[in-house]
């Protein structure tokens, strides 16, 4: 409890409060917590009914009022501008008194409706309250900004980038950008595009729009994600993810930004998934509006666009944090992160910011830099740093690399605080760090996963967390974390006496020898604190207060009620306590009327007996109570689980909570039963039931979905996915760690020169360890059964040894789990993905003990259930291994014969092709590249793409070269060959890398040539364009005149290569021949005409990059002749056969040797 001065003083200011007159505030009261309160705040310009109800939590009142904060909350619908304002409350209510609290909140929220006459649907972010009108004034110190002079930097600059936004270009204004600021916008939007992203221009910019909206977008198949995490995130391969940028006014250079105070910063920023690379212009709107309800449902050809489960907290970090910290980097040359502690030391008024800048290492070659376990090869747009290039910056491009760094690495930052999170598990959920705060905004602040969505769409996997984290709670020690800093309130019930508390037994009472010290109830197998005496009826559910002097109940309370059993009854439960969870529904006098919600014994069996019979509920107990009216005892729940003193009377408590939830059936059908319905506001559910729910989902960081989930398509689920010869076990995918962990695992399998790269193998835990493994990972850091065979994580190929470590003993009452579950769990054991490199692991025999964490990869998590115990789930178990061995369009992922893992029995195991990641993606190639590409649908060419390249390219190239405008459905396109080889695909892949990086960091006119590289789904056929031409060649006088703006030309590489050359080739336009005056090394059928492009000229040595300069050379040249068109037939294609012979005439003529597999152009 809080010291009683500091109490005392926060009551006399509650009441003050209650009684004076704070303007736009009324309606003080109490919370349903002890030391929370309500108000509501009212203004005309809010939406009907005008008014809005505030939650108020205070979060240390024992340092009332210097050293408390406030948590302020509102459950209604309001616009962001408005819940900004409160959740700035944490920072700006510090030290405050209450009476001053609410005078702050009033006067930062009137300013938004009324500080510049604006109102809560003007589309303007304003939340710097304090600041004077006066301070708007641009002739003051603030902005000096020479080059010389460093830029000042205080709280209001740096912290506080929720911003008053200011309009340089006045909303009646009608003013265009000036041509200079024209060319800059297509500049910094030339860079985007040619960094690898698509760019577009949603409305404004150029025609003097009070404010203008750009797109900038990249497919996810990009990112380089597995397709677990992708689901994990609900995210499709053939999806975008699209950054919208926000001017409000005229457009922003990067120099502008920087010189400009953070709180004037005139852009915002939001993230989004879209089905197509640009959203419509309502779509973009609605993403920045107010009150988005307003607009209209997207019309008919919109593209579906919708937040990831990341967005919330990336908008709130950009639009708060990112000017602040794109400062300081461009002051002190830091990176990111250094950046984020810098700001956060300010925040707190820290002096130790400099010693932060003094230690701040050189900024790494690449944002996607690792410093364990070695780099991550990440492709160029994600590893790319803008902020270090010399040139000229793109404001764009620059926070589009900012945002895909923290949505890439989402689960490596706090959601809330947005720091790195401590620790060593690289998980596959973001979640929030060690900071009790952190993780009560995280909850309250709808961060978090969708209790309502995981219930309905995964009840199994629902289930299972649930179970998992009771039984773990069950041996008290299991638990490595607490959900603590929700203020959970919990029933006043304890599992032992406190060491501090002094007893006097009396007949029934254990009471205190102080009037002051609570009154103390013993129970078997726990203890009431400060109960009120009862008589309960069991078929009205009433319960009768023996002392009316008890006041301290009301309606809408949350109770629990203690009676006992028959001492004649079953030896499993005679005489045992039964605590049943109600509600209030009304007072009279001194009746209660109660919903009972659920009854259950305490979770403490007596050795020996059955833990199933000792928790039995509902009718189950009610046949062994005395009567129907019995005595018994009521307590309130309203206990703090944060200042109980022991983990173990935590985790008592929690169990307590656990039993009052009812079945995920139950929570399911209750969601499914009408529309908008919400756990949170289910009368059959308290709130501390729903909270600790919410942080049982939220806070497993693990994919976890079970392979059948959907009943209807089980037979495909099966084929694909399931994995046979485990007869009889529940069947989860089960995916941990990040995206460098599992690139990292797939780089090793690269140099790994075996027929399998890869092992499986088991592993196994105590039913207790599991859900603190979901959360933290399969690490050694807790040895649980020594450490016989050395350090590392310990694997084996039989299923009955792991299965040995896991399985729950019947002779084991104190491992008990949740009776509400329809699972009903007996044991859990994981099937991982081992690199095959057995020789260097810790100990091989009897078991696999891998000492490097990215080595290993989880796949799947069998669960065994008591039998007869599906229900409602729908569990059936797996099929005969015979029912997938028959079918052969099942591809089979083939393990090492010397040490292949096997199930129950020593039976062998079907495990399809499908379900390992590495031989999905053929061969530990990097995560979400191969495998991704597959699923990609062909781009589509739009109008839209032809108005935006009209804008970027508007005399910026006199040759009018638009990239990405390619109609590759004329093109003859080809599949892989069947002599693709690894060494050749090794070769070709770090060609790939290298031109992309080049690409994206040269001027497309001053590089001359372009690749798709999102088409390019055949390594061994590029389709390049050659454009940009020197105006005065005839080539490009001929071009311009034809209406062209690039020749396009097929790259094919051999069986050979890189011993032989690639075959080059032009496809259109047609050349005018040598023989009929032409030039340019172009030959009748298109080929070049190049020694270099013969065994002659060829070494493997060779750049495909000098490839491409020598051809544009040899087209530009004019000796002996220059390059011209073939009148009349120009747009005609070459084909690939006249290609062949023609080269092979040119070769033969000029004494090139031709190389030996040129055939196979010809066969393709």
């Amino acid at each position: 409890m809080a010291p009683s001065k500091a109490r005392s003083r926060f009551q006399a200011d509650l009441k003050s409060a209650t009684e004076s007159s704070i303007a736009n505030i009324s309606g003080i009261k109490k919370g349903d917590a002890d030391d929370d309160f309500i108000f509501v705040f009212s203004h005309p310009s809010l939406p009907d009914p005008s008014r809005i109800e505030i939650h108020v939590q205070p979060q240390d009142m024992r340092g009332y009022p210097a050293d408390n904060t406030f948590l302020v909350y509102t459950n209604d619908d309001v616009v962001p501008n408005v819940a900004r304002v409160l959740e700035e409350s944490i920072y700006e209510t510090n030290g405050m008194k209450i009476g001053d609290m609410l005078g702050n909140i009033s006067q930062r929220l009137q300013s938004i409706f009324e500080s510049n006459g604006s109102t809560a649907e003007d589309d303007v972010e304003i939340t710097n309250a304090d600041a004077d009108v006066s301070d708007l004034s641009m002739g003051d110190n603030d902005e000096a900004s020479d080059d010389d002079i460093p830029f000042e930097y205080d709280e209001d600059e740096l912290y506080f980038g929720t911003r008053q936004i200011i309009n340089k270009v006045g909303p009646q204004s009608k003013e265009k950008p000036s041509p200079e600021l024209l060319q800059r916008i297509r500049r910094d939007l030339l860079c985007v595009l040619q960094a690898g992203f698509h760019t577009g221009r949603i409305s404004g910019l150029d025609d003097g729009e009070s404010e203008g909206i750009i797109s900038i977008s990249i497919r996810a198949s990009k990112l380089c994600l597995s397709k677990e995490r992708r689901e994990a995130w609900d995210l499709d391969s053939s999806e975008y993810i699209v950054l919208l940028v926000k001017y409000s006014g005229c457009y922003s250079t990067f120099e502008e930004v920087i010189e400009t105070p953070a709180q004037f910063f005139n852009v915002s920023f939001r993230l989004r998934k879209c089905s197509k690379k640009k959203p419509s212009r309502q779509q973009a709107t609605a993403a920045f509006s107010l009150e988005p309800g307003r607009f209209n449902g997207p019309t008919p050809g919109d593209p579906k666009l919708s937040h990831l489960w990341i967005s919330k907290s990336i908008d709130e970090f950009m639009n708060n944090e990112f000017i602040s910290m794109l400062k300081l980097r461009k002051q002190h040359g830091i990176s990111w992160n250094s950046a984020k502690e810098i700001l956060c030391s300010r925040i707190q008024a820290s002096d130790n910011y400099e010693e932060l800048i003094l230690k701040e290492s050189p900024e790494p070659e690449s944002i996607g830099a690792k410093e364990a376990g070695g780099e991550a090869q990440l492709p160029p747009f994600l590893a790319a740093d803008h902020m270090r290039s010399n040139g000229e910056r793109s404001l764009p491009l620059i926070v589009t690399q900012f945002a895909l760094h923290y949505l890439v690495r989402c689960t490596e930052y706090c959601t809330v605080c947005h720091r790195k999170v401590a620790g060593n598990f690289e998980a596959v959920r973001p979640y929030v760090c060690s900071e009790p705060l952190c993780l009560h905004q995280y909850m309250n602040l709808g961060l978090g996963a969708s209790i309502d969505h995981e219930v309905v769409n995964h009840p199994r996997v629902v289930d299972l967390l649930i179970s998992l984290c009771f039984t773990s709670l069950s041996q008290g020690s299991g638990m490595r974390d607490f959900p603590t800093g929700l203020n959970l309130q919990v029933p006043k019930i304890r599992k032992s006496l406190k060491p501090s508390f002094p007893i006097v037994r009396g007949s029934n009472d254990v009471t205190s020898s102080c009037a002051k010290e609570p009154r103390m109830v013993p129970i078997q197998g726990g203890i009431l604190v400060d109960p009120i005496d009862i008589e309960f009826d069991w078929d009205s559910s009433t319960a009768t207060l023996v002392n009316e002097g008890d006041d301290v109940l009301a309606q809408g309370q949350w109770v629990v009620i203690s009676t006992t059993l028959r001492s004649d009854a079953s030896q499993d439960v005679a005489s045992r306590p039964v605590l049943h969870h109600a509600r209030i529904e009304s007072k009279v006098n001194a009746v209660l009327w109660l919903n009972v919600l659920s009854r259950h014994m305490i979770p403490d069996p007596k050795p020996g007996s059955n833990p199933w019979l000792a928790l039995g509920t509902g009718e189950d107990l009610r046949q062994y109570s005395a009567k129907d009216n019995v005595s018994g005892h009521l307590v309130l729940c309203n206990d703090a689980l944060d200042q109980l003193e022991t983990k173990h009377e935590m985790a008592f408590s929690i169990m307590i909570i656990l039993l009052s939830l009812p079945s995920v059936p139950e929570m399911r059908s209750y969601l499914t039963g009408g529309a908008s319905r919400q756990l949170i506001t289910w009368n059959q559910m308290s709130r501390a039931a729903v909270d600790l729910l919410r942080w049982i989902i939220a806070s497993n960081r693990s994919y976890i979905v079970q392979v059948d989930d959907d009943p209807k398509d089980n037979k495909l689920a099966q084929r694909q996915e399931k994995i046979s010869g485990v007869d009889g076990w529940i069947q989860f995918r089960f995916v941990q760690g990040s995206p460098e962990k599992e690139a990292l695992f797939n780089e090793t399998l690269k140099y790994i020169n075996k027929p399998q790269k890869t092992l499986v193998a088991w592993h196994g835990s105590p039913l207790q360890n599991w859900h603190s493994i979901l959360r933290h990972g399969l690490d050694y850091t807790v040895a649980s059964h020594g450490r016989a065979y050395g350090n590392g994580i310990y694997f084996a190929r039989d299923f009955l040894f792991s299965l040995s470590y896991s399985q729950r003993s019947d002779f084991n009452p104190t491992i008990i789990t949740w009776p509400q579950s329809t699972l009903k769990i007996r044991a859990v054991v994981s099937l991982n993905e081992l690199v095959n490199l057995p020789e260097k692991f810790q100990s091989v025999r009897p078991y696999f003990v891998v000492q490097h964490c990215h080595w290993t990869q989880c796949r799947y998590l069998f669960v065994q259930s008591e039998p007869e115990k599906y229900g409602d789930l729908d569990v059936r178990p797996a099929p005969n291994i015979t029912d997938l061995l028959d079918s052969s369009s099942v591809p089979e992922f083939v393990q090492d014969s010397a040490l292949a893992a096997t199930g129950p029995q020593g039976t062998r195991l079907f495990i399809p092709q499908n379900a390992i990641p590495s031989a999905r993606s053929g061969h530990g190639s990097l995560a979400g590249s191969s495998e991704n590409k597959a699923e990609e649908p062909a781009m589509v060419s739009s109008d839209e793409c032809e108005e935006d390249a009209k804008f970027i390219f508007h005399k910026d190239d006199e040759t009018g070269f638009r990239p990405g405008t390619l109609d590759y459905s004329v093109l003859p396109l080809l599949a892989p060959p069947s002599y693709a080889t690894e060494v050749a695909q090794k070769s070709l892949g770090k060609e790939i890398k290298r031109l992309e990086k080049i690409q994206s960091s040269t001027p497309l006119h001053e590089l001359g040539w372009y690749i798709n590289f999102e088409r390019i789904d055949n390594l061994f056929q590029w389709i390049v364009e050659l454009h940009s031409f020197d105006p005065s060649l005839p080539l490009a006088q001929d071009m311009k005149k034809a209406g062209l703006t690039s020749i396009i030309i097929e790259v094919r590489f051999l069986r050979g290569f890189p011993i032989s050359p690639p075959f080059v080739r032009v496809i259109r336009p047609r050349f005018l021949p040598f023989m009929h005056g032409g030039g340019g090394h172009v030959t009748a059928g298109g080929a070049m005409c190049m020694e270099l492009l013969t065994n002659t000229g060829w070494s493997p040595a060779n750049s495909i990059e000098s490839v491409f300069l020598q051809v544009r050379m040899a087209m530009c040249s004019l000796d002996p002749r220059p390059a011209r068109l073939q009148k009349g037939i120009h747009q005609a294609k070459y084909s690939v056969g006249e290609a062949v012979e023609a080269y092979t005439r040119a070769a033969n003529s000029h004494g090139w040797e031709v190389p030996k597999d040129l055939a196979d152009v010809s066969a393709n």
